[in-house]
């Protein structure tokens, strides 16, 4: 059987269907699949390469442990990625500081594809300072909510019940909220003369 060719809903119901000691192949063959979004979901909450790296495992070991309870009436990166913030909420409350800056290299080694050095470095600068804008204009709520909207193609309903929004509008309220700030913050930058 080709793992390649099946969907993750299908993947999931074939590890179920196959007995402990014959089903790592299938799982790995689905969490590869997500191994490079999970890393840069883990940088995004983290903003630091190794712990990231750590937070990454972490997430994968939670989901081999509990992926019985995916019961496919989400996405499975829905499903993965509220593994993610879960454990990035446990790994912030550990180490109780967030850091503010990032470096170039920390933004290269997690990249999934690697460009040559000077690519790299000016990809890495353009990703601090849109992190720093981000991070300046919006608050953490909306940065979270546009991250994984726009970022992560995530459909608001998605993003509302991943991150157990109870406001009226949902997600649809951060982004709206978010784009206002950051048309606000883009027009004091030109008007200065400053680009991202």
């Amino acid at each position: 059987m080709d793992l390649a060719q099946l969907s993750d809903v299908e993947l999931v119901e074939e590890s179920r269907r196959l007995p402990e000691a014959a089903r790592l192949p299938v799982v790995d063959a689905l969490f590869a699949r997500y191994y490079a979004t999970v890393a840069r979901w883990s940088y995004r909450f983290t903003g630091d390469r190794d712990s990231a790296g750590d937070l990454a495992q972490d997430v994968f070991l939670k989901a081999h442990r509990h992926l019985d309870s995916f019961r496919g009436t989400a996405r499975f990166s829905t499903w993965l990625y509220a593994i993610v913030r879960n454990e990035s909420l446990t790994w912030r409350r550990r180490v109780a500081t967030f850091p503010e800056t990032q470096d170039d290299e920390s933004l290269i080694d997690v990249a999934t594809a690697i460009p040559g050095p000077e690519a790299a470095a000016a990809e890495g600068s353009r990703r601090d300072r849109l992190n720093a804008f981000l991070s300046e204009t919006l608050t953490e709520e909306e940065r979270t909510v546009f991250v994984l909207h726009y970022g992560d193609d995530m459909s608001l309903d998605a993003v509302t019940r991943l991150l157990g929004l109870e406001n009226a509008s949902g997600a649809k309220a951060y982004i709206v909220s978010a784009k206002r700030k950051l048309a606000r913050a883009a027009r004091r930058l030109q008007a200065r003369g400053e680009d991202l």
